[in-house]
């Protein structure tokens, strides 16, 4: 399976606000609405983050379909955070996670000269801790219900 990242479009919205409705794909993130999103609130956001400079948000592609997001937030001083979720649940476990963090980390080290990526995962996702794990993320705190991790550019 060919992955890839790309800057999210406008456009995506067509999709991904689908996903945001979605309880079985928003379990594990932070993300709580208290509201249905409409397309209209997710080609809003979409705008609304893409002029952000010190965020780079990414549509994950696999075999030339839109299928996640993925994101460096909070982009400062060598520093960055790291989200992701995979939104088209026909695509869960075939590793398009593994391949699509690869290479936001690699352009987050390479391109952005980061230092260090760091996130913050629930507990009891354990399929995405090992994902982290597998990735080179250690795990540096453990808090009641989140996890957080990071990853250094030199390890």
């Amino acid at each position: 399976m060919i992955v890839r990242i790309r800057p999210l479009r406008e456009e995506d919205a067509q999709v991904s606000y689908k996903w945001r409705n979605d309880t079985e794909v928003f379990k594990y993130t932070g993300a709580n609405y208290d509201h249905e999103i409409t397309l209209e609130d997710e080609s809003n956001w979409i705008r609304k983050v893409s002029k952000n400079e010190n965020e780079y948000r990414c549509a994950i592609i696999a075999n030339e379909e839109y299928v996640g997001n993925i994101y460096l937030t909070d982009i400062e001083n060598g520093h960055a955070t790291y989200h992701i979720f995979i939104g088209n649940k026909d695509f869960w476990g075939k590793g398009i996670a593994k391949e699509a963090s690869r290479l936001i980390i690699n352009y987050g080290f390479n391109v952005l000269n980061l230092e260090t990526i760091e996130l913050e995962v629930r507990k009891q996702n354990s399929r995405a801790i090992n994902l982290y794990k597998s990735l080179g993320f250690i795990i540096t705190d453990e808090g009641e219900i989140w996890n957080k991790m990071q990853l250094k550019k030199h390890w």
